[in-house]
């Protein structure tokens, strides 16, 4: 008589003893399984085996709801520019598309910081009134 040793997912263990015979089939499951889990893995790590050792994936299609929001917000922002005078998209572009400062941009229009910072407050405004 032989014994094997089974051990469950929450921790307890229980032996069964097994005739001889028993025992050398249940060997030659093991290893089979081991057999399977090297032809699996030789080239690439098993997601299952991953997962048996307590590794997880974030699973990004949890967030999909908010990808779809994400979509959409951008969607109305980009009818709320196109409802904007052809001047002012460009500022938004220079400023948000071109990554340029706000210095930056009224030294190539010859005016203050002030007026470029006023034209942006402005163009907000809009936006916001477009998007409600």
């Amino acid at each position: 008589m032989q014994t094997i040793k089974y051990e469950f997912n929450d921790g307890t263990t229980s032996e069964i003893e097994v005739t001889d015979e028993l025992y050398a089939l249940h060997l030659e499951l093991v290893q089979q399984e081991k057999r399977d889990h090297w032809r699996e893995t030789r080239r690439h790590i098993s997601l299952y085996y991953l997962m048996e050792n307590g590794v997880d994936f974030i699973d990004n299609a949890s967030d999909s709801f908010a990808a779809v929001e994400l979509r959409e917000n951008e969607e109305k922002i980009k009818q709320a520019i196109s409802k904007l005078l052809p001047e002012q998209q460009a500022l938004i572009k220079k400023v948000f598309y071109e990554g340029k400062t706000i210095t930056e941009i009224a030294k190539a229009e010859n005016v203050g910081k002030s007026a470029i910072a006023n034209r942006l407050t402005r163009i907000y405004i809009k936006i916001k009134k477009f998007l409600k």
